[in-house]
């Protein structure tokens, strides 16, 4: 009798899962998938938007560092040039890898130089474009 229950005990431990179970699963999988992958864009788009503003400042920086010296450049490329450069040219790129857009003098009477970054869009003069204050 004992060997009778033991084998019909061992086979239910090596069932397997049905079909519809496995879909379940796969289901629920895509479902917290997709969840977690909508709030880690929106969050990758947020970390962007702060790294620009934070290279626009730096970028600003050295811009001024370079005016004492005399006048603000015509390009940024001249912040990348020399010994003792205080910028990189990958430091040039936004996070989108988009030239910043630097005009000297600035159209705004209130700032010495405009500079921007064309934000997550790529273009240029729309309303997603991070500027310097």
């Amino acid at each position: 009798m004992k060997t009778r229950i033991a084998a019909k005990s061992s086979k239910a431990a090596f069932r397997g899962m049905t079909l519809l179970e496995i879909m379940v699963v796969i289901a629920i999988i895509g479902i917290v998938a997709t969840a977690v992958s909508v709030g880690v864009v929106g969050y990758l788009n947020k970390a962007r938007v702060n790294a620009t503003k934070s290279q626009i400042g730096t970028i600003s920086n050295a811009l001024q560092m370079y005016a004492l010296d005399g006048d603000y450049p015509n390009t940024l490329t001249a912040l990348t040039e020399g010994v003792g450069a205080p910028l990189k040219p990958k430091q040039l790129k936004d996070p989108w890898g988009q030239d910043f857009v630097y005009n000297y003098p600035a159209q705004d009477a209130t700032r010495e130089f405009d500079l921007c970054s064309k934000g997550p869009d790529r273009r240029e003069n729309t309303e997603d474009d991070i500027c310097n204050d």
